[in-house]
């Protein structure tokens, strides 16, 4: 055993798998997760085939020497399982999601395709086929096309700048005994860890899963070395094409590793930046000059390598110079007038809360502490990231910004409408280099010690959880209220719907109802657009309106001692909105924006194909 706590147990195997087992008891509900370091970076004499992508689709759910295809089909119908799995830059995971009654049956199955499947030549020659459909697929998606550009401008040798799903001539070379032996080389216990969290006993579901694996040994894995990137010397300009209406930017800016120095400083400056309504590249470059109508920026970091700040936003080909010059003009005068006591504290409130907002499912804390685990050897430590956050200073948000954000360390991307038929990516003529290379362990042995020099600090799951029955409340005007306690999470969600959405909405006037629930939130009795999203984002809350199909909605949720604040806000956007007329101007733009990416992505035009085919010609489209 590694740790423990009166909720969580993670234990170490004889073949050094890692298991992380954690009850919440919120709900009769199982999320079983096994990780594997083996993502497309990790491809080794196949990087840019897409092999690790192609074996996941052949090991969730397929045969293996102690059941069929269709045996694991009919158990997975049988617990009524949600079920699927996903490949990244680093990782490989899949999941099956259940009631608390068929955890072992979770277990049993993803044990099993772990360690015993077949790879058969028949699901072989199927799964070829639906990845060649996915590649096709891929090639109308302007945001993988738009990742794609990013990661071949972004790494010169790296094997991060080679597509995830690979590239499709190589693709169609690899074997089925390649992959065989690419599973068998990679799907080892001391390159796994397996969780499982939900309405669980820690200690029965760790026995379990030490007995499924007593018998797979410890793996020999690759040594791999990656390339460490030189800096960039000049910028760097990228075009592309996709089937979109409006043209895209990306500005991205190369950064650092995971908790390298200045990654703290630069997530804080990405909230300061492009994060919010009153973030700086929202309230200037979209509000003011209207040079975007969506435009925000993040810190994206690696534990395996350095990665990348970006900008994005949404603009007009006239407008694309302007609006980089103008994204330009922002960074120097953050750096130069420096950033407000105000903003610096907002930006802190939000990242805390939202360590505490990203746990509130099984699901979502499970693949929490993985990453966690796998990239720190420490599955807390999302929480400790948003303590040492607390101690960054505003000279280090902007410290950051001078060495990472300058014009000849930027690359910028164009994604610009279609003119011509879309190509799949090809890969890259290979240049020879003289990069230093950075060794990768990818054996659990790591992350163990390092999560054994851990300081164990107070057990954070003694506190005893309550969940209790849902009251319903109708009040003297007849609005009901359905109130649950629930002291899992220091959280208050509120909702609240009411009858009318597009269904409202008169003949020939369709979509009033949606822009009406925009500009709820732009000013209501007392408080202008500003207001209320100050007081919303100092506070670290979250508070949307929302129009569906047959309902209007308004969605909020606060840290517990702030709840009764947000409610406060949240009736006034409800019962007093006062719709001001300078508001719906910056929102017009925004809202013909959204209505011309609709059919953006193939899920949007099929969806739309199949609502109009559905209900007919007198169809209008709804987010709902």
């Amino acid at each position: 055993m590694l740790s423990q706590r009166s909720d969580r147990l993670v234990t170490q195997l004889p073949n050094r798998m890692v298991v992380i087992a954690q009850r919440i008891p919120t709900a009769p509900v199982v999320s079983a997760q096994v990780w594997i370091k083996t993502g497309s970076i990790y491809e080794q004499e196949h990087n840019g085939a897409g092999l690790s992508h192609f074996l996941e689709h052949l090991l969730s759910g397929g045969s293996t020497s102690t059941r069929t295809e269709e045996q694991s089909n009919a158990i997975l119908g049988k617990i009524g399982a949600q079920t699927n799995a996903a490949t990244g830059l680093d990782s490989v995971r899949y999941y099956i999601n259940t009631d608390r009654d068929h955890a072992t049956d979770a277990i049993d199955l993803l044990s099993d395709w772990m360690q015993n499947s077949l790879i058969t030549q028949t699901e072989y020659e199927r799964e070829r086929q639906v990845i060649q459909r996915e590649f096709e697929m891929g090639a109308g998606e302007p945001n993988r096309i738009l990742w794609k550009l990013t990661q071949d401008a972004r790494y010169t040798a790296h094997p991060a700048k080679h597509p995830t799903i690979g590239y499709l001539d190589e693709f169609l070379t690899i074997t089925r005994d390649e992959i065989y032996a690419f599973y068998k080389r990679m799907y080892v216990p001391n390159n796994m860890v397996f969780v499982v969290t939900g309405d669980i006993d820690p200690q029965k579901v760790t026995a379990q899963i030490t007995k499924l694996w007593k018998d797979a040994p410890t793996g020999e894995l690759p040594e791999i070395k990656f390339p460490v990137e030189k800096e960039l010397a000049a910028a760097r300009f990228v075009k592309g094409q996709a089937d979109i209406d409006r043209p895209r930017m990306r500005m991205a800016f190369p950064g650092t590793q995971l908790a390298g120095e200045g990654d703290y400083a630069l997530d804080l400056l990405a909230q300061v930046l492009g994060q919010g309504e009153l973030s700086r590249l929202i309230q200037t470059v979209r509000d003011e000059a209207k040079l975007a109508t969506s435009i925000d920026a993040y810190n994206l970091s690696f534990a395996w390598g350095e990665g990348f700040f970006g900008i994005d936003a949404v603009s007009t080909e006239a407008q694309l110079d302007d609006l980089r010059a103008a994204v330009f003009k922002e960074i120097d005068r953050l750096i130069t007038a420096g950033i407000t006591p105000e903003e610096l504290a907002r930006a802190k409130r939000k990242t805390v809360a939202s360590v505490v907002y990203s746990s509130q499912t099984a699901s979502a804390t499970a693949s929490r502490l993985v990453r966690d685990f796998l990239h720190m050897g420490d599955p807390d430590y999302l929480q400790k990231y948003a303590q040492r956050i607390q101690a960054i200073t505003a000279d280090e948000v902007i410290a950051a910004a001078q060495k990472h954000l300058k014009p000849e360390r930027c690359i910028t991307i164009h994604l610009l409408p279609q003119t011509e038929k879309p190509q799949l990516p090809k890969r890259p003529k290979d240049e020879p280099h003289d990069l230093s290379m950075r060794k990768i362990d990818l054996d659990n042995r790591r992350l163990i010690t390092l999560h054994k020099q851990l300081e164990q600090g107070v057990d954070a799951g003694a506190a005893t959880t309550n969940v209790e029955p849902v009251k319903m409340v109708t009040l003297e005007n007849g609005l009901r209220l359905l109130v649950q306690r629930n002291t899992q999470l220091p959280i208050v969600s509120m909702q609240w719907y009411h009858l009318g959405g597009l269904l409202a909405d008169e003949p020939g006037k369709e979509g009033v109802a949606n822009a009406m629930c925009e500009m709820m939130i732009k000013g209501a009795a007392d408080m202008d657009a500003d207001a209320i999203a100050r007081r919303i984002e100092d506070l670290g809350a979250q508070l949307s309106t929302n129009c569906g199909n047959s309902t209007f909605y308004v969605t909020a949720q606060s840290l517990r001692d702030d709840w009764y604040d947000v409610l406060s806000i949240m009736a006034k956007v409800i019962l007093e909105p006062t719709f001001p007329e300078d508001e719906w101007q910056k929102m017009q733009p925004r809202l013909l924006a959204a209505i011309d990416s609709i059919d953006d992505s193939w899920h949007g035009q099929l969806r739309s194909e199949f609502r109009k085919a559905y209900f007919g010609e007198g169809y209008t489209w709804s987010q709902d």
